[in-house]
């Protein structure tokens, strides 16, 4: 069974049936609008990466809670240090971010800036690379842009989903396979921190 969590742009699916012992036993697919920022496509269907789910949710509310405090010196040592990583990756940044935060999965590295009324997400999608789908052809590496605001109440749209409805069946399939629990304690503890942040800046 595949949960799909849903916002105005972000999407992702994580498949619940498959688990594999490994750092990223799960399965999911991440896309913002058209953009597949992690899993593939093979003879016409979107198939799931290795994932470390609570990883994918830990580092979108990273992200935000970067762009919420773009003057705070931690998050311009760290910028400064993202967007020398930006170039050597191969991609060329148009001078108007001022947060940059990168975000690590199995097959797929994403950047994501913010310029202070926009989300600029740079991505590379290394299984993409080698799909046979005509429509992704091509687009295993580009950027997609969304309004500031608009990227963080997704973020905070389907955190909030996942901590509620599918972190208990996560967490369940992962200790049934003798995992050690995640701290979601910290997790929710950093959503709300995230959603304090948010309203202090937008209301």
């Amino acid at each position: 069974m595949w949960a799909t969590i849903q916002g105005k742009h972000l999407t992702i699916k994580i498949d619940l049936d498959r688990y594999i012992p490994s750092p990223d036993p799960f399965f999911s697919i991440f896309t913002i609008g058209d953009h597949l920022l992690v899993g593939a496509c093979w003879k016409g269907k979107l198939e799931g990466d290795e994932s470390d789910v609570y990883r994918v949710f830990e580092n979108l509310l990273t992200a935000c809670y970067y762009f919420l405090q773009p003057e705070h010196p931690h998050v311009q040592k760290l910028t400064r240090f993202e967007k020398k990583n930006v170039e050597e990756a191969g991609f060329r940044l148009k001078g108007e971010e001022v947060v940059v935060y990168q975000g690590v999965e199995r097959n797929s590295i994403y950047y994501a800036c913010s310029t202070g009324k926009t989300a600029r997400i740079y991505y590379h999608n290394g299984l993409l690379e080698f799909t046979d789908c005509p429509e992704y052809k091509g687009k295993h590496k580009g950027v997609v842009e969304l309004p500031l605001r608009e990227f963080i109440e997704d973020v905070l749209k389907v955190s909030k989903e996942y901590l509620e409805k599918y972190a208990p069946i996560i967490e369940k399939i992962r200790l049934e396979h003798g995992e050690k629990p995640d701290d979601y304690d910290f997790l929710q503890k950093f959503y709300l921190e995230v959603e304090r942040l948010y309203k202090e800046k937008f209301g």
